[in-house]
Parts: structure tokens; sequence; C-alpha cells
């Protein structure tokens, strides 16, 4: 399953004394429908809303299973990961929670602030990759289940953000997002710098992960 507005600068960003807060929509699921509440991120929390990133759609290519499995293959990061697949010695590691709902942070080794990596589906994340240069930040989420029309309004959604060291959490930005309600992702994978595969089905899983009926495409996210 998977499987990336404006640019945000720092400035953007409404900082208290001790802390960010940022609006943010969320979706909760109320009696099987959706309803969206205002969601404040106060103190050592922060999130981002969605009108700070860039809304696009993705110009998809289509290349074979073989492909795919080359750029996995191929994918390398030029920077040292630690054991939870973020920067080493970026002052910045990653944390997941389960309570209700599965969450996943970038956290400040430093201090106690954190910021919500963003999902809307009970089950959080599905990857959370950076790119070859360690500059971009790719997260993605998706929902495969023929019902998901009674819980989430997409099948997928994908947020990118920029990455800058040194400067803790002030030095992830975010980017661009993108929702479809077409298909559901499996697997995602930088190609290069600029450009993403991803592995995906139409269908619901109904049955084994053998039954699923994959495709393959490339998108460059830079393309207008």
């Amino acid at each position: 399953m998977f499987l990336i507005a404006s640019y945000l600068t720092n400035d953007n960003l409404k900082v208290g004394a001790d802390a960010a807060i940022v609006i943010s929509d969320a979706l909760k699921k109320d009696n099987m429908n959706d309803k969206i509440e205002r969601k404040t991120a106060v103190g050592s929390l922060t999130l981002y809303n969605d009108s700070l990133r860039s809304g696009r759609e993705l110009n998809l290519t289509k290349i074979s299973k073989n492909e795919f499995q080359s750029y996995k293959g191929k994918y390398k990061a030029s920077c040292v990961l630690d054991s939870g697949q973020f920067i080493s010695g970026s002052g910045l590691y990653v944390i997941h929670e389960r309570k209700e709902i599965y969450e996943t942070y970038l956290a400040e080794r430093n201090t106690n602030r954190k910021m919500l990596m963003p999902s809307t589906y009970d089950a959080g994340i599905l990857k959370m990759l950076l790119s070859p240069s360690c500059n971009q930040l790719i997260v993605c989420s998706s929902y495969d289940g023929p019902d998901y029309g009674n819980y989430y309004e997409y099948r997928a959604e994908i947020f990118l953000f920029n990455v800058s060291t040194g400067i803790g959490l002030k030095g992830i930005t975010p980017s661009l997002n993108y929702y479809t309600k077409d298909w559901s992702i499996n697997n995602l994978i930088w190609v290069d710098e600029n450009t993403i595969a991803l592995e995906l089905y139409n269908g619901t899983r109904t049955g084994n992960k053998e039954d699923l009926k994959f495709r393959y495409f490339k998108s460059n996210l830079n393309a207008k």
C-alpha cells in the first residue's frame, strides 16, 4: 500500500515563546462517516496545515515490474542513516506510537519538541523515505479495503518535505501533497532526486498478496 500550496519557509511558522502553534485539518471517523475538525498543535508538538504545501497532480509514466525492482535495488541515500532510518547526527530521530491509531513523529534529541508526520489513516504511515541526497523526505499512506469510502476520503496520500540539517525541526518544511481516490499504494521508491517509482493497484485487498495485480509507474515530482 503506499506508497509524496506553496513552499513553506521557516518564517511562515507561527512560533510562540515556547513552541509552534499550527492549525491543521485532520480527518476523524464518527459513526462510520468522516468529519473535519480543527486540530491545534500546542507546546512541544508541531503539525502543518495542508495549505502550507503545494497540491499537485502526479504525471504517471508506466514502467515495468523489472524497472521498479531495478530502482529498488539501486536506491541509496548519500547520508548515514540511524536505526530509525533518519539522518545520523542530524539531532532528529523517529518515534512510533500506538494509541487509538498509529502515529509517527520526528523528534529533536535535545528538546521535548516533536513533529507529527501526516497520515489520515488509522494504520498510520506506510512509508517514510529520504531522497538520495537526503535533502527531501517523502511520506506516504494508503488504504486498500473495498470500504475505504466509509472511513476515509482518499485511497492514498503522498507528502513531501524539504530537509535541512543542523536546525532541528525548523529544517523540516512541507513542500507538496497529493491525494487520490483512484488507486492504492503497495510500495514506493526514489528513482532520483526528483522522481519516484510506485507499485500500485486499482483493486482491493480481498485475498492474498499474490492475487493482487500490481501496476508500476514513475513520476517526476517537479513536473507541472
